[in-house]
């Protein structure tokens, strides 16, 4: 049986699978240009599907062992940035996305986990060297420049890298499971994605 050690926090290994949503809390009652109330029927809808997704037992490829991998290193360094911001930006609107990107990622580091012991995947270890220094560069910043480079790192550039390996996991992945998880992520990543560069607009 084929056996590869992904990057993931011992944490995560009893996330809870939901996805908890949360607004901007200083603003004008939008997320971004998305209605309040739309942008918690988004991220409750795409959680519950995420959640629905039951692994099969099928073996992956070591192809698809490497997607797998991919896809819980940005998971990993989306959860660790946004546990820092939701801990310690200065401004109420970047506190709310922090904390709706660790819901996402939770529910989504919750639903990997599942998905590798199912197939025979060991899920364990630390953060890596990237993920590390991207912490240690976002906890020197204070104040505004904390919530600038959050908003730059984690919600614009961190999702721009995770769509692209999502949609090399929806394109090129043998195994359904790991399809159907990029397939059920992306459309949440992208909104994610715009929602951040509103708000670096926002921040100037």
């Amino acid at each position: 049986m084929n056996r590869r050690h992904c990057i993931l926090t011992a944490t995560l290994a009893t996330a809870g699978a939901a996805i908890v949503p949360s607004i901007f809390a200083d603003h004008d009652g939008k997320v971004g240009t998305i209605d309040a109330a739309e942008w918690a029927t988004i991220n409750r809808e795409a959680g519950e599907k995420l959640a629905a997704i039951q692994p099969d037992a099928q073996r992956l490829s070591e192809g698809d062992q490497k997607l797998l991998a991919d896809i819980v290193a940005g998971c990993l360094l989306q959860l660790e940035l946004s546990r820092v911001a939701a801990a310690n930006a200065s401004s109420a609107d970047v506190k709310a996305y922090a904390q709706a990107e660790v819901d996402e990622q939770t529910g989504l580091a919750a639903k990997l986990k599942e998905i590798a012991d199912a197939k025979g995947v060991v899920l364990s270890g630390m953060p890596d060297d990237k993920t590390k220094d991207a912490v240690e560069k976002l906890e020197a910043k204070s104040g505004s420049a904390f919530d600038i480079q959050y908003l730059r790192k984690g919600g614009v550039d961190g999702h721009q890298k995770f769509e692209k390996t999502m949609e090399k996991v929806q394109s090129g992945a043998d195994d359904a499971t790991l399809k159907l998880v990029a397939a059920t992520a992306l459309p949440l990543i992208r909104i994610h994605l715009q929602a951040a560069r509103d708000g670096m607009q926002d921040k100037g």
